[in-house]
């Protein structure tokens, strides 16, 4: 390898290096200052059960995927042995790590002989700092849920595929990257069942770039045996959890459909078919935006942006993105064929991504059913083509005089700063001042910051009473208690009804001290266990319309209102 090839190289990944560390820092700081969302602490009990059980039982009907359950066992056992003694550290590092990991994933799209996506160093290294950057991929890599690993397996996916194709099929580099390819695939599908969107984008998007005839030109039975293998092997492991619960492997082929299908009809989550683009490129909190006549335009966005009235990443976004969509689709080369660089290899691909972008999120705002953090898949394949287009820019301006040179590079360095910079701000709006505001785009049904006055006056509680060993007893239906069993771990007595008027004699043996009820079944818990309690006059809200009601030992002083 040349010298010059070999100190590009360095530079590049001492590049990416910084990037991460920037990232780790930035992702990894307060993670406990966030009161916790009702699906994350839904999923760290399970996790919790898995560390001091060592069993776990997929569940198609209202659970995803096992691999973030496994997965975070390292991370708990770091630092603790119980699940009482986990903290939000430990469940909330593990999207931190697998962001991380998508970070240094997308350097093997990144290839000096033109036959990989990213042709240029600066078009990888943009698309890197756009993704450690992205308001998007920085709040939900602070969450506890499985979107961020989701999209480290989905990356790892195209990497194995670009590889793969620059190293032919048929070959013994064929062979590992289709192993690779499988298990990514295999990680995907015990991650998230939503994997069959994308699969479904991809196909679409290789069948218009490259065409039937050509696929199937491509084939390679031996190549496609072993990805099918190694994919089949990691769904299996995970899904039987490791062969201690065969059932788990029959929920995921035949009841997971049927739920999923049944969710997307719901109500609860019905959303219009433009909830992803305004999230991404205008979300606008509150009423329609009056210009202020006492500043100017910057301070206008300045004011907008501080207050959290406008969020948007269509800055950093769209334009590089069209960009690199347009010379991909209309630039010709020599001899009238289309080309990118004058490298098909690198054309194709993106024109893959584009059209695997643009499926997806076709497939993605068809559906009612969506939330918001559902976005990062297909986010992140505007990034990658924001990416490209960087790099087309920088190549271009390598063929401009000298003159001229040094005015577009700095004007190019320019903007990237200033849309670096904003990404940044709007990272540390979501992040940290307005974690859990509904203001922030991505807050969705989020536990209210106040609930934690709820958690304090149980707490205050107990320690009256007879400390962890308090008998507890939480009546209310099951979706609305999240995540109060969170934040009742370390509680050695606590037990759970749906309604208080059809366990009135199960709570009466049960004998609680506290008694923790839906707002609406107030007045009949305190006619029928109120002797010697005292309860609130005001209900402590967990999220938008669920209140919920706590009825106290009279010895306890009565504490003041959270709301």
């Amino acid at each position: 390898m040349k010298r010059k090839t070999v100190l590009r190289l360095g530079m590049m990944w001492g590049c990416v290096a910084a990037v991460c560390v920037f990232a780790f820092c930035f992702r990894a700081a307060r993670l406990e200052a966030r009161v916790m969302h009702n699906d994350e602490a839904n999923q760290a009990v399970r996790a919790g059960i898995l560390l001091e059980e060592g069993v776990y039982h997929y569940d198609p009907s209202d659970h995803h995927g096992p691999v973030m359950y496994y997965a975070a066992i390292p991370f708990c056992r770091a630092t603790a042995k119980t699940f009482a003694e986990t903290t939000e550290w430990n469940y909330r590092m593990v999207p931190v790590v697998f962001s991380l990991m998508t970070l240094v994933l997308m350097m093997g799209l990144y290839s000096s002989d033109r036959r990989n996506v990213f042709t240029h160093p600066m078009g990888v290294l943009t698309a890197i700092a756009l993704t450690a950057l992205s308001p998007a991929m920085n709040y939900y890599s602070r969450f506890f849920i499985q979107e961020s690993m989701f999209v480290t397996f989905l990356t790892g996916m195209l990497v194995c595929a670009v590889q793969y194709v620059r190293g032919g099929g048929g070959t013994c580099r064929g062979a590992w990257m289709a192993g690779g390819f499988g298990m990514f695939l295999g990680l995907a599908i015990a991650t998230k069942e939503t994997v069959v969107l994308s699969v479904t984008a991809a196909g679409v998007a290789a069948l218009c770039v490259c065409g039937y005839r050509r696929l199937l030109n491509a084939w390679n039975t031996r190549d496609f045996l072993i990805m099918l293998g190694v994919t089949v092997l990691v769904m299996v492991l995970f899904f039987t959890s490791f062969f201690t619960h065969p059932k788990g492997l029959y929920d995921a082929v035949f009841g997971t459909v049927g739920s999923y299908v049944h969710r997307a009809g719901v109500d609860d989550h019905r959303n219009p078919w433009d909830f992803y683009l305004k999230l991404l490129f205008w979300h606008r909190y509150g009423p329609p935006l009056a210009w202020p006549k006492d500043v100017g335009i910057l301070g206008a966005i300045r004011r907008w942006h501080e207050t959290g009235r406008v969020w948007s990443e269509a800055g950093v976004l769209v334009l590089p993105a069209l960009l690199a969509v347009v010379m991909a689709f209309v630039r010709r080369g020599e001899r009238g064929e289309r080309t990118l660089n004058r490298s098909p290899f690198a054309l194709r691909w993106v024109r893959f991504i584009a059209m695997y972008t643009i499926a997806l999120t076709v497939l993605y705002s068809a559906i009612p059913y969506k939330t918001p953090w559902c976005v990062l898949s297909f986010l992140h394949g505007y990034i990658v083509l924001a990416g490209v287009g960087v790099g087309l820019v920088w190549e271009w301006q390598g063929r401009l005089p000298w003159v001229w040179r040094g005015g577009t590079i700095a004007g190019i360095v320019l903007l990237l700063v200033c849309g670096g910079w904003y990404q940044k701000a709007q990272s540390e709006r979501a992040c940290f001042s307005l974690a859990a505001d509904i203001r922030n785009p991505f807050v969705y049904a989020h536990t209210r910051t106040d609930f934690m006055d709820f958690v304090a006056v149980i707490v205050g509680a107990a320690e009256e009473a007879q400390g962890l060993d308090t008998p507890i007893a939480v009546a209310a239906p099951s979706t609305d208690i999240w995540p109060l069993p969170w934040y009742l771990r370390a509680y050695t007595q606590v037990g759970y009804w749906t309604t208080i008027t059809e366990s009135v004699e199960a709570i009466a043996a049960f004998d609680p001290a506290i008694l923790i009820v839906e707002s609406s079944q107030r007045d009949f818990a305190y006619d029928r266990f109120g002797k010697g309690k005292q309860v609130t006059d005001y209900g402590y809200g967990i999220r938008p319309g669920v209140r919920l009601n706590v009825l106290l030992p009279a010895s306890v002083p009565p504490p003041e209102p959270g709301i």
